[in-house]
């Protein structure tokens, strides 16, 4: 279970996410201390002891993250700083994974993507809101990057949305989008996409079973031709819970490459129990406008 895991709207009224992330923190600060017992006067004083200590290590490093505009506790960490692809040494999937050490690097760098006018992006959001969201992103990233191929790593978020992400090295860029919107009620809900191939647009569409009885549109789509040359990307999507889910990577427009995976590769992220992780959190709170609405309206 994610640190960021808190309970849904309506169950825990009035505590925050960042509350829940530095309590969570504590809690697995304090696993290792002896059973609390009245009988055993020791343990109970190595226990408190232990809880201090925890409480002045977390506090601390809460407070210098937070100036660097994230949450700490709920950062995953990733070493390896020789210049070579970043190694996952720690996650905050794992409910067995030991603090961060001092010489990880908590924070993956960001992509930065100017608006255009008109456009609002990250950066207009709340601090609360917009230190949750980067977490997430955070997360988000290092699961993708794990669990797609290797050709799209290292993958970094981007900055002007929640969604968006992108991956590719030595100068290729392939961009990924992760979205978990909630889907639109009353008069404004529509029905699923029909899923049709169209072999004159280079369009395919597959119906796909996932775990627990989902079922999923795998979409492979050709497109942007430049200079006699296209390039195709790859779509997974599907519903779960109040929500669209949908994993895309796209080609390098630039260089006309296509994206380095397949729908089978998208649908094995789709399948695994890390990454539906993070779609049971965006679900139960979401972090974009739900469909039909205006982003930033």
């Amino acid at each position: 279970m994610y640190v960021f895991m808190d309970p849904a709207p309506g169950d825990e009224p009035g505590r925050d996410d960042g509350e829940m992330l530095v309590r969570t923190a504590m809690e697995r600060a304090t696993e290792g201390a002896p059973p609390l017992t009245d009988l055993v006067p020791g343990a109970l004083a190595e226990g408190r002891r232990r809880r201090v200590r925890a409480r002045a290590a977390i506090g601390a490093t809460a407070t210098a993250i937070a100036g660097l505009g994230m949450l700490g506790a709920a950062l995953p960490v990733w070493g390896g700083g020789g210049g070579g692809e970043p190694v996952r040494e720690w996650s905050a999937a794992s409910r067995t994974s030991p603090l961060p050490t001092e010489t990880a690097v908590p924070v993956r760098p960001r992509v930065h993507v100017e608006p255009s006018p008109g456009e609002t992006s990250m950066a207009d959001l709340p601090a609360d809101e917009r230190a949750r969201q980067q977490v997430f992103q955070n997360e988000a990233a290092g699961v993708l990057e794990t669990l797609l191929p290797e050709a799209l790593a290292p993958v970094r978020p981007v900055d002007i949305g929640v969604s968006r992400y992108q991956g590719g090295a030595d100068g290729r860029v392939f961009p990924l989008s992760f979205s978990v919107r909630p889907l639109a009620t009353g008069k404004a809900a529509r029905a699923d996409r029909a899923c049709l191939d169209v072999a004159a647009k280079g369009l395919r569409c597959d119906e796909v079973s996932l775990p627990g009885g989902m079922m999923a549109q795998a979409i492979t789509a050709t497109g942007n031709a430049k200079g006699g040359r296209t390039i195709t990307g790859a779509t997974v999507r599907f519903t779960y819970g109040h929500s669209r889910v949908t994993l895309t990577v796209g080609g390098d427009a630039d260089a006309m490459v296509p994206a380095p995976v397949t729908t089978d590769d998208l649908l094995a992220v789709a399948r695994d129990p890390r990454f539906m992780e993070l779609v049971a959190y965006a679900d139960a709170r979401p972090m974009e406008a739900r469909e039909g609405s205006v982003r930033g309206g």
